[in-house]
């Protein structure tokens, strides 16, 4: 409908600028020679054209090309703003979840560190135990070595005793003939245990 309108507009201005050259071909026809626009008696009717063709083109351009320049001029101006608007919630958007992602990460380092602490601590504490029960298995089998040990500690002595015994009595009969009573015998090998220790 704009393009229209300006078209009539256009016809008309070559319209009125057909009439004007009209108009100067018949002042011209006076003079003898020469271009008519240099005709000083034409000047008055190609200033009244010149006055009509500015005040048609004025008004084409006023009502019909401006109006549409503007329009066009407005809205690529609203199409820009809602570019920048776009532009300025997408920045906001991708800085939002920049931020929830960076969170998110170091909550996941953070929860990776608090699995490796516990991990380690029930390593350590498993690590305890084993010792603890290693320590207790050691301490069993040490107090069963050393009971073992004693036992036949006493033993052993319980053994040399009676050989020492024999040992004695069997010496005593030889030296002397005489046979002690084994009472008498234990009692000096006693006596030669307690005094030797």
């Amino acid at each position: 409908m704009m393009r229209n309108a300006w078209l009539r507009g256009t016809a008309l201005g070559s319209a009125v600028l057909s009439g004007l050259a009209a108009t100067s071909a018949l002042a011209a026809g006076d003079s003898a020679g020469g271009l008519p626009q240099l005709d000083v008696h034409t000047y008055p009717t190609q200033i009244f054209w010149l006055i009509v063709s500015f005040v048609v083109l004025y008004v084409i351009m006023s009502k019909v090309a401006l109006p549409r320049i503007a329009e066009v001029l407005e809205e690529r101006q609203e199409r820009i703003a809602d570019d920048i608007e776009t532009a300025e919630r997408l920045r906001s958007e991708a800085a939002t979840v920049q931020a929830e992602y960076e969170k998110a990460l170091a909550d996941a380092r953070g929860k990776a560190q608090e699995l490796f602490r516990e991990t380690a601590d029930a390593l350590a504490g498993e690590h305890a135990e084993a010792e603890a029960e290693a320590a207790k298995k050691i301490g069993r089998k040490t107090k069963t070595a050393e009971t073992r040990i004693a036992k036949q500690r006493a033993e052993a002595l319980e053994s040399l005793r009676t050989v020492a015994s024999e040992t004695a009595a069997a010496a005593t009969a030889k030296l002397i003939g005489v046979e002690p009573s084994a009472a008498a015998v234990d009692k000096a090998v006693e006596a030669a245990a307690g005094g030797g220790s």
